[in-house]
C-alpha cells in the first residue's frame, strides 16, 4: 500500500541517485502502513514515549553527526497530548507513530538516498515508505521510517531542505484548516436530515487552503529538480511605477534584487520591491531590458541634481 499520487518516477535522476534508490526500496520492505504500535494502552503508551525522549534525541542528534547532516527531533520532545488526543479521535483510530519524531535535512536527492541507506545501521527499522516517490496526496515528499527505540516506535524523516523550509509555511496552513475544523460543534444525529457543519465562507477558505498547500509543495517538487538539472539563475530587469529593479531568481536559493528609488536615497534591497512586482496592484509593472534599467536610473539620478 502506497499513499498520494504522482507516480515512481525521478524525473532527469542520475545515475547514482537511481542505484541509491533501488537499494533504499532493497532494505526496507515493511511498510509504514502495516505497523502499529507495540503498546495497545493509549496511557501507557504515552509514558513510554516520555520515557524514550532522550534515548531517541541521543540517538538522532548521533546519526545527524553521523552523517554529516542537520537531524533534530520535534521540539519539546513528545507531541504535545491534546494533538495526540485530537488526532486519535478523528478518523485516524490507530495509536499514533509519531509521539516521538525526528527529522534529518539534506541538499540533494542523492543525500536523500544514501542517508537513508544508512538509517538501518543506526536504527532498528519497522516500516519504511518512499514518499518522494510516492508523495502524500498534498504533494508533500519525504522517506519516512519508522523505528524501534527500546519498544516505542518513533518517526523519523530525511526530508530534503526545500520541503522542510517550506513545511514551517505550510504547517501555519494547517492550524487555520484544523482551527476550522474543530471549530464545529459534533452532533450526534437521530436520522439521515443533513445539519450544518461548515458556515458561511468557511468552506470557500478550507478549499483554499488545500490548494495553497498543494501548490506550495508542487513548486517546491519544481525547485528540488530544478536544482537537480543544474539549473542557473534568471535574471529580469522590471519597471515598477518609475522605479527601474534587477531581480536574480536561483532555484532553491531564493530572490535577490535591487532597486533605485532616489525617494529612499538611490539603491536599495527590500523584498517589498518583489511583492509589488509579482502582485502589480500598486504601481504598473513592466519588463525591461538591461539597456532600460541603465538608462532609467540614469533619468532619475539626473532628475534628482536638477
Amino acid at each position: 500500500m502506497r499513499s498520494g499520487a504522482g507516480g515512481a518516477a525521478l524525473p532527469g535522476a542520475s545515475r547514482d541517485v537511481l542505484e541509491a534508490c533501488a537499494a533504499v526500496q532493497a532494505r526496507y520492505r515493511v511498510d509504514t502502513a502495516l505497523v502499529t504500535q507495540p503498546e495497545p494502552n493509549f496511557l501507557e503508551l504515552y509514558a513510554a514515549a516520555k520515557r524514550s525522549a532522550g534515548m531517541f534525541q541521543g540517538l538522532v542528534e548521533a546519526f545527524g553527526a553521523q552523517v554529516g547532516f542537520v537531524a533534530q527531533c520535534r521540539p519539546g520532545g513528545v507531541k504535545s497530548l491534546d494533538r495526540i488526543v485530537e488526532k486519535y479521535q478523528g478518523s485516524d483510530r490507530n495509536l499514533p507513530l509519531d509521539m516521538l519524531a525526528g527529522k534529518v535535512v539534506v541538499p540533494t536527492l542523492l543525500d536523500l538516498y544514501r542517508v537513508a541507506l544508512q538509517v538501518g545501521d543506526a536504527f532498528d527499522v519497522v516500516g519504511f515508505r518512499d514518499r518522494v516517490r510516492h508523495p502524500q496526496s498534498s504533494g508533500y515528499r519525504d522517506l519516512h521510517f519508522i523505528v524501534d527505540v527500546g519498544g516505542h516506535y518513533a518517526e523519523l524523516k530525511v526530508m530534503h531542505t526545500f520541503f522542510d523550509r517550506v513545511d514551517l509555511y505550510e504547517h501555519r496552513l494547517y492550524e487555520i484548516r484544523r482551527a476550522l475544523e474543530l471549530g464545529a460543534e459534533v452532533v450526534t444525529l437521530g436520522g439521515p436530515d443533513v445539519y450544518p457543519v461548515l458556515a458561511s465562507v468557511e468552506p470557500l477558505v478550507l478549499d483554499t487552503l488545500e490548494n495553497t498547500s498543494r501548490e506550495l509543495f508542487a513548486r517546491a517538487w519544481q525547485m528540488v529538480l530544478g536544482r537537480e538539472a543544474g539549473e542557473g539563475p534568471t535574471v529580469t530587469y522590471y519597471l515598477l511605477g518609475q522605479v527601474p529593479v534587477k531581480m536574480e531568481e536561483r532555484p532553491g536559493e531564493g530572490v535577490s534584487l535591487v532597486a533605485y528609488d532616489p525617494s529612499r536615497g538611490g539603491y536599495v534591497a527590500d523584498a517589498r520591491y518583489y511583492s509589488d512586482i509579482k502582485r502589480e496592484d500598486r504601481e504598473p509593472v513592466s519588463v525591461i531590458t538591461e539597456a532600460e534599467f541603465l538608462r532609467q536610473v540614469e533619468h532619475l539620478r539626473q532628475s534628482g541634481q536638477d
